[in-house]
């Protein structure tokens, strides 16, 4: 797994930011915890639709089954109150257990998928959970190689202190 890492922070250091690509909140259900499933022309040439809207699709059920409310919550609740919440100390609730597990596929998504195709993917906790942020990255070397390749480095770069984050 290291190795991985060693790929994902190799990605930030030898490549330059191009664009970003924001996959925004579906609020076509109410205001429960979901993401547009809606392939972004932007990502056309970079990776397959299926594989996007795969991890879109998992994000949402993982959220999904972040808010359900079932016993164990409602024992949560229970035992916060009598504890006067001194219970989540020492204890993570249902919740954070499931951002864990989202946190943890984000990343493997990005070591196995996302990184070898210069895009990473940023966990939606980060963004306030309002958008799922996909960074398009391009390789230094070869942004010469093709003209709207460079045409869409060379407007990136003037936009100023965004692409040294």
């Amino acid at each position: 797994m290291a190795t991985e890492v060693h790929n994902l922070q190799e990605l930030r250091r030898s490549a330059s930011l191009a664009t970003k690509v924001f996959i925004q909140r579906d609020y076509s259900d109410g205001t429960i915890c979901q993401f547009q499933t809606k392939f972004p022309p932007e990502l056309d040439s970079r990776i397959e639709r299926q594989f996007f809207e795969e991890t879109v699709k998992t994000l949402n059920n993982f959220y999904a089954e972040a808010e359900k409310i079932g016993g164990s919550s409602y024992l949560e609740g229970c035992l916060a109150c009598a504890t006067a919440y001194f219970i989540f100390l020492c204890m993570e609730t249902h919740y954070e257990k499931v951002l864990k597990k989202i946190s943890k596929y984000i990343q493997e998504q990005n070591e196995k998928i996302y990184a070898p195709r210069g895009l990473l993917l940023t966990d939606p906790v980060e963004r306030g959970m309002r958008v799922i942020e996909i960074s398009i990255y391009e390789d230094r070397c070869s942004s010469s190689s093709s003209g709207s390749t460079s045409s869409t480095s060379s407007t990136a770069g003037g936009g100023g202190g965004t692409g040294g984050r």
